[in-house]
């Protein structure tokens, strides 16, 4: 099939949705998704009014569920590739604790989006509007085959892996509620603590 070369005029209406789209984010982020006006973001993007709904028919509402799937697959990818990198010639240790540190700065990557799923997550009317829960958990599983892998090789100890793997990613949510929230439940430095909590973990887990 030829491929259709894109145009100027097409490439200045994707650059202007991206405008948009990053214009809405910062404010719903600051001000909420309801307490975000289409006029506040016309006037923070610079657009007249009424061009907004030319990209975005649906206003608002639309504004916000494009954000959360483009968001979505992006975290989908990343969660994916950080799994593939635990190879098995990789020391567990290291493996994991290059998985948990990439897992914390995929998720609090864009603060943004994320203090609008804090905030905003009700409003948001996709059937997928669980996904970080069952990204979490379905990575969660993956991991769990990676540990009873390392067990079959003696590298740990036979164990409940799921559970196991549980623990371990709950060291990466403690961190991420820490980097997104004013509560300062870890004193210390973030790579110092990842560090230290996954040589602690895996120590237990050893034969």
């Amino acid at each position: 099939m030829k491929r259709i070369s894109k145009t100027s005029r097409d490439l200045q209406a994707e650059e202007r949705k991206k405008q948009i789209l990053q214009g809405a984010k910062e404010l719903f982020a600051l001000h909420g998704f309801h307490g975000t006006s289409v006029r506040t973001i016309n006037k923070h993007v610079g657009i007249t009014d009424g061009l907004l709904y030319h990209y975005f028919p649906g206003g608002k509402q639309e504004i916000l569920e494009t954000i959360f799937h483009e968001s979505q697959e992006e975290r989908m990818a990343s969660m994916d590739r950080l799994i593939a990198s635990i190879h098995p010639d990789l020391p567990l240790e290291e493996g994991l604790y290059l998985f948990i540190s990439g897992m914390v700065k995929t998720m609090t990557g864009d603060r943004d989006f994320i203090q609008i799923m804090f905030r905003d997550s009700a409003t948001i009317l996709s059937d997928q509007k669980d996904f970080m829960s069952e990204m979490i958990q379905q990575r969660q599983q993956a991991l769990a085959e990676i540990l009873e892998k390392r067990g079959k090789t003696g590298e740990i100890q036979e164990m409940d892996y799921t559970l196991a793997a549980y623990q371990i990613m709950s060291v990466g949510i403690t961190t991420i509620f820490k980097e997104v929230s004013f509560i300062k439940v870890i004193q210390m430095d973030l790579e110092t603590y990842l560090r230290k909590m996954v040589h602690f973990t895996v120590d237990l887990w050893r034969p």
